[in-house]
């Protein structure tokens, strides 16, 4: 359950109280991010800020239960900068933020995966 990049089991124990709720809601997590990665990739080719906003907003809540810190701070700057284009500048800085956290959400899925299926 150690050794995960972004994915942490003892948090998630820790928050749900116990290894069961951890590993049921393990598969909505899986889920989550199956679907939401490939919509934040296209939302990305298309520039389309708002969506990826909004699910990052939506991820954020969620994020706290199994994520490690360092994304769940990669998730709320991202957001933020989403939120904030004023130029072509800005729209450069969220587009490169969101590759970047797209990778990380990629990593994270595979970290998921890996665990449900009994690797890690």
């Amino acid at each position: 359950m150690t050794g995960h990049q972004f994915l942490s089991m003892a948090k998630a124990i820790q928050y749900l109280g116990d290894a069961t709720s951890a590993q049921q809601l393990l598969g909505t997590l899986q889920s989550t991010l199956q679907s939401e990665t490939k919509q934040i990739e296209n939302a990305i080719e298309s520039k389309n800020f708002e969506l990826i906003q909004k699910l990052l907003h939506q991820f954020k809540g969620f994020a706290p239960v199994f994520c490690h810190d360092s994304l769940i701070a990669k998730i709320k700057l991202t957001e933020s900068l989403c939120k904030e284009i004023k130029d072509s500048e800005g729209s450069q800085l969220a587009l490169q933020a969101c590759g970047n956290l797209l990778d990380n959400l990629k990593l994270l899925l595979a970290e998921v995966n890996a665990h449900l299926s009994g690797q890690a």
